[in-house]
């Protein structure tokens, strides 16, 4: 069955951009003819713009920008209005940065080649990690699903637009199949975990701590991102910044860079402590967030590395995604590869980089 929410969503997205700009335009029209046109925002500092609060979208996985999380790091590189917005998947995050809810978000390449090929007004700063281990597709040990091939005419739970879809698909293309070979239910995460303890879905394709609560409730992980990134198929954690913000706040964006280079450092320079951090923070235990933290995150000195931002290897990624998504009638165009190459912004990780030496 091919799914057409995606196409749904994307074209939302653009209204919402429309009817976001045509507020924009009102308001500073009002703020003109009350203020006389002009003044200066005494709450600016280093020559940036004021702002009354700094929103940064957020999901509960795994990684390491938990720790900048949950230790303050943001608050403490980039002030006390900073707020942390816990949002369940990555469309949504989409559709904070699209109405401005938010000025940053982490999101898996799935969302953000749907949003950067819809003009969504962001850009990739940052790669949190190369999925491998924490993202998978799950089955019931007494369903007789061993395969993807045995998913054809099953209902699978996925969350759409976000990287678990595009892994899914992925996953069915190299078995020889497509999405009309099985039947997509669009879940969240948390909807994945009621689905499953029903009976309504037997397989899905998700993410830690889902993957893994399914994994002990009667499930085995039959791949995960790791498998699919030895075929060629690899799936990526990014942070994004609202272009708007980052053209009027830079130094505020190299902070943020710079609270996440904090919270990686930490975890490869004590890993217990890390997990001590993830654990209380996501609420679980210490065991399971030490099994769960199975990506490869990308440390500052690495960010520009060949497998990572550099040799225009995420904008590769990013493209051969959209054209993926666009064969599946999941968007509705795939830019061209210089399009994506200056939708990532290295200069914040550059002067950090810099900074070091």
């Amino acid at each position: 069955m091919r799914d057409s929410m995606i196409n749904m969503e994307v074209k939302n997205m653009k209204l919402k951009k429309i009817i976001a700009a045509l507020t924009m335009l009102t308001v500073v029209a009002l703020a003109g003819a009350g203020c006389g046109g002009s003044g200066s925002d005494d709450s600016a500092s280093n020559g940036e713009k004021g702002a009354d609060k700094v929103v940064i979208g957020t999901q509960d996985l795994l990684d390491t920008s938990v720790i900048a999380k949950s230790e303050g790091y943001f608050q403490e590189a980039m002030g006390d209005n900073v707020e942390i917005e816990r949002l369940s998947a990555g469309r949504d995050i989409n559709n904070a940065l699209m109405s401005d809810s938010v000025e940053f978000g982490m999101m898996g390449i799935c969302p953000t080649t749907v949003g950067l090929s819809s003009d969504a007004g962001y850009k990739v700063i940052w790669i949190e990690d190369l999925i491998r281990g924490t993202e998978g597709l799950v089955a019931k040990t007494d369903s007789g699903i061993n395969s993807v091939k045995d998913m054809k005419g099953k209902k699978v739970g996925v969350t759409l637009a976000s990287s678990g879809h595009y892994g899914l698909l992925c996953a069915l293309q190299d078995e020889g199949m497509t999405s009309e070979d099985i039947e997509m239910v669009d879940l969240a995460p948390d909807a994945i975990n009621s689905a499953w303890a029903r009976g309504d879905i037997d397989v899905a394709y998700t993410w830690n701590p889902t993957l893994i609560n399914l994994k002990n409730s009667g499930g085995k992980v039959l791949l995960t991102g790791a498998d699919l990134a030895k075929k060629g198929h690899q799936t990526i954690n990014f942070h994004v910044v609202r272009t708007d913000f980052a053209e009027e706040n830079p130094e505020a964006v190299k902070q943020y860079c710079a609270a996440l280079a904090k919270g990686v450092k930490l975890y490869y320079d004590d890993r217990d402590a890390a997990y001590d951090i993830v654990s209380k923070y996501l609420e679980m235990t210490v065991e399971n967030a030490k099994e769960q933290m199975s990506d490869e995150y990308i440390k500052l000195e690495n960010q520009l590395d060949d497998n990572a931002l550099g040799a225009d290897n995420a904008a590769k990624s990013i493209y051969q995604v959209a054209k993926f998504l666009e064969k599946e009638g999941q968007i509705e165009e795939t830019r061209d590869l210089d399009y994506y190459k200056s939708m990532i912004d290295t200069s914040y990780i550059e002067a950090l980089q810099a900074e070091q030496k």
